[in-house]
C-alpha cells in the first residue's frame, strides 16, 4: 500500500473515532439529561402530594369548625327557647286578672264566720327581696343556692320560726283562707289551673309576689296575676 492510501485510511479511522466519540458524549449526555428530569418529575409528584394533603387536612379542619360552630349555635337556640316558653308558661295568663279567690279546697279548715288574723308579716316580705336574683333549683330550700317555688317560701319563713309544709299545695292549706281584696304583705298566694297548686309565692305589697319562678328566671319579683289564683292563705302567729 503506497504512502497516500495510508494516509486517507488514516483520516477516515480519525473521523469513525471522533464520531463515535461524539455518539458515546451524546449518549451519555442524554442520560444524565433523563436522570435529571426523573428526579425533578419525583420531587413534583412529592411536593403536589405533600400539598394535596396539607390541603386535604385543610379542608377537613375547617369542616370540623364549622361543624362544632353551628352545633354550638343551635345548642344556644334551643336553650333560648326553652327559657322564652318557661317564662311564657308563666305570663301567659297575666291578662286574666284574678279579683277573686278561684279556688280555696281547704276552706273547712277555716271555722265558720270566723274573723281572718290580721296578721302582719311584712317583715317577711322585706326578707324575701333581698334574695331576688338567685338561681331556681328543682327540689331545692336554699335561698342562696337555689330553691324551688315552695322551698323558697318555706325557707323564708323558717327564718322567722315558721315552720311550713314543703309542697305547693300542702302550703295551700296552712293558716286561714284570705280574700284577694284583704291580701297582705306575707300572705302566701298558691297558683294553678283547674283548682290544681302547681305554684307557691309570698305577696309582698302593690300587686306584687317574690318567688322562685323557673330555672331560666330564678328568684324574681313579679305581678301577682301571672296565674289563675287558687288561694290565699295568712300564717297565723
Amino acid at each position: 500500500m503506497n504512502t497516500k492510501k495510508k494516509i486517507s485510511l488514516m483520516l477516515v479511522l480519525a473521523d469513525v473515532l471522533i464520531i463515535v466519540m461524539v455518539v458515546v458524549i451524546k449518549s451519555n449526555s442524554t442520560v444524565q439529561v433523563k436522570a435529571k428530569d426523573t428526579v425533578a418529575a419525583a420531587n413534583v409528584l412529592v411536593n403536589s402530594n405533600d400539598a394535596l394533603d396539607t390541603y386535604k387536612d385543610s379542608e377537613i379542619e375547617e369542616y370540623m369548625t364549622e361543624k362544632k360552630e353551628e352545633e354550638e349555635r343551635i345548642r344556644v337556640e334551643e336553650e333560648k327557647k326553652k327559657e322564652e316558653e318557661a317564662a311564657q308558661a308563666l305570663v301567659s295568663q297575666s291578662n286574666q286578672v284574678a279579683n277573686t279567690v278561684a279556688v280555696d279546697a281547704n276552706q273547712n279548715n277555716n271555722m265558720p264566720n270566723a274573723p281572718i288574723p290580721d296578721t302582719s308579716y311584712s317583715d317577711v316580705a322585706s326578707y324575701a327581696v333581698q334574695f331576688v336574683g338567685n338561681p331556681y333549683v328543682y327540689g331545692g330550700t336554699s335561698l342562696t343556692d337555689g330553691a324551688d317555688c315552695s322551698g323558697f317560701v318555706q325557707s323564708v319563713y323558717s327564718n322567722f320560726g315558721v315552720s311550713l309544709p314543703r309542697t305547693a299545695y300542702a302550703q295551700s292549706t296552712v293558716g286561714y283562707s284570705v280574700p284577694v281584696d284583704q291580701i297582705q304583705a306575707g300572705d302566701i298566694i298558691s297558683y294553678g289551673y283547674n283548682g290544681n297548686v302547681s305554684h307557691s309565692a309570698l305577696y309582698i305589697g302593690d300587686n306584687t309576689i317574690v318567688h322562685a319562678s323557673t330555672p331560666a328566671l330564678g328568684i324574681r319579683t313579679d305581678s301577682m296575676y301571672i296565674m289563675p289564683i287558687v288561694s290565699v292563705r295568712r300564717v297565723s302567729e
